[in-house]
């Protein structure tokens, strides 16, 4: 995942600025979340959820208390300070949680081959490696560095090899290196009082922008450290921002610079065209956040508002048009193809590539061009215990809908599901009553109670093969009283 540009703090080179902090603080404090990621969040009540290629919405992890924040990388904080790992399995939605040891009191997670990640004290720890590849689940100690206030990694190569290349930055301003081939930690050459690393470009104290290269010609060896030179059109410079193609930079006017790939052809046979003097884009102002999101330049404004300009082109104009995507927006979270907006309301909004269901809309459509709401992180409990879900629930015109057997069975149902007729069937029998029998009709969207039609608003549907039915109207007709409790974001299901 990659960070946004903000004001950096001077003293420690890596948090955000106290306007983004309060603004984002705000925003937590008018919903349930207090921390959200590009694929994740954090409720107040510490509880954890994930969207994305297995789970179309937010879906909490059961497993999961106590947590306080996510790095990416599928790693969370707890509020003890320890970390865990959550990993799902390929075609399945079952999720596994396990701590990970070595680490805790963390900051930021950096980077595969090994991982590293830098705690609040400055230390620094690298994932093992095994014979099965690199153990997130256990981390140990980086020697020879400490009082480090920010570490990056990039990938470096010529035209025979390549290394993994892993940059640290100190409190005092001074920048060091390493990599697979030479682990020893070395001095970055012409780099001192940084206030900022992104990849192979760093932010001085004094404005100033230096750069060393990531690609070299030939086939000798890659060098032991890295010698940086100054980008000189970009002075005044306040943050920055670099993504595997494209950097960016913010002056202290507020305006933002551009260099780096534009491109051409299509999303599977990209053609990058490389611009290596900075174009300052002057169809944006107030900028205090931008990044690089797919095709996309996205610029988060000053007035709390964001905007996208393409560069998918052949050349990039000084007055590249931008169009505004959304208002009132607190905070942004940006990751390769998408990003997730935090509004003043505290609601979360998507915007970007969605194949693998990366907004938490619950639909997989490939790309939407607007932002999209996250679905609300809505939990379940039937007579006052919580109901894992797979899924999670899924609201359509007010409406909400669950997996077909995520919690009907729990209240004593039989369900099953007939995947030619695409019919399925709730039924339920208890001692001294009637049997109840609800057939649902998942493709014409009928629903029958003991044979007799019943209408509804809002028909049942299929989302990446999971069948969703109406919650409310099925546990209701099973004999159960249906609450919705807004304050806890809970459905509350009684059973008589």
């Amino acid at each position: 995942m990659k960070k946004s540009i903000a004001l950096l703090s001077l003293a420690l080179g890596l948090t955000v600025s106290a306007q983004a902090s309060a603004a984002e603080a705000n925003a937590n404090s008018a919903s349930n979340i207090v921390y959200y990621g590009t694929d994740s969040l954090v409720k107040k009540d510490g509880t954890f959820w994930i969207w994305g290629p297995q789970q179309p919405v937010p879906t909490q992890i059961p497993e999961l208390t106590g947590a306080a924040n996510t790095f990416g990388f599928h790693m969370v904080e707890k509020q003890d300070h320890s970390v865990w790992l959550w990993e799902t399995k390929p075609l399945s939605k079952s999720v596994t949680v396990k701590p990970v040891s070595g680490i805790s009191n963390v900051t930021k997670i950096e980077g595969y081959g090994p991982a590293l990640a830098l705690d609040r004290d400055g230390n620094v720890s690298a994932s093992v490696k095994t014979a099965e590849g690199w153990d997130m689940t256990h981390f140990e100690p980086v020697k020879g560095i400490d009082h480090v206030s920010d570490v990056e990694s990039y990938y470096e190569m010529n035209d025979k090899t390549g290394q993994a290349r892993r940059i640290f930055l100190k409190t005092d301003g001074t920048v060091w290196t390493n990599t697979d081939s030479e682990p020893s930690l070395t001095p970055a050459k012409n780099l001192d009082n940084v206030v900022q690393v992104e990849k192979n470009i760093a932010l001085k104290k004094d404005g100033t922008v230096w750069t060393w290269p990531k690609t070299f010609k030939g086939t000798g060896s890659l060098p032991n450290t890295v010698t940086a030179t100054q980008i000189k059109s970009l002075k005044q410079i306040k943050s920055i921002w670099q993504d595997a193609n494209s950097s960016l930079a913010i002056d202290s006017q507020s305006r933002l610079w551009f260099w780096g790939a534009i491109l051409t052809g299509y999303s599977d046979g990209p053609v990058y065209t490389d611009l290596p003097d900075p174009v300052l884009l002057t169809g944006v102002k107030n900028v205090k956040e931008a990044y690089v999101v797919e095709d996309s330049i996205v610029a988060f404004t000053g007035d709390n508002k964001v905007y996208a300009t393409s560069i998918k082109r052949n050349s990039m104009p000084s007055n590249a048009s931008f169009k505004l995507l959304a208002s009132d927006v607190a905070s942004v979270k940006n990751d390769y193809r998408h990003i997730i907006m935090q509004k003043k309301d505290g609601t979360l909004w998507g915007w970007g590539v969605n194949k693998n269901a990366e907004l938490g809309y619950g639909d997989y459509e490939f790309m939407h061009y607007t932002p999209v709401p996250v679905q609300k992180p809505i939990s379940v409990s039937l007579n006052g215990e919580n109901v894992p879900l797979a899924s999670g629930v899924i609201t359509r015109n007010s409406q909400n809908f669950v997996p077909l057997r995520s919690v009907f069975e729990k209240m004593g149902a039989e369900v099953s599901y007939d995947e030619k007729s695409k019919q399925a069937t709730v039924s339920r029998k208890e001692d001294g009553k009637p049997a109840i029998s609800i057939s649902v009709n998942v493709k014409t969207g009928s629903i029958t109670l003991n044979n007799a039609p019943i209408t509804i608003e809002n028909k049942p549907f299929t989302v990446d093969g999971t069948v969703y039915l109406p919650l409310r109207l099925i546990s209701e007709k099973l004999g159960a009283t249906v609450n919705w409790l807004p304050d806890q974001e809970r459905i509350s299901i009684q059973m008589n």
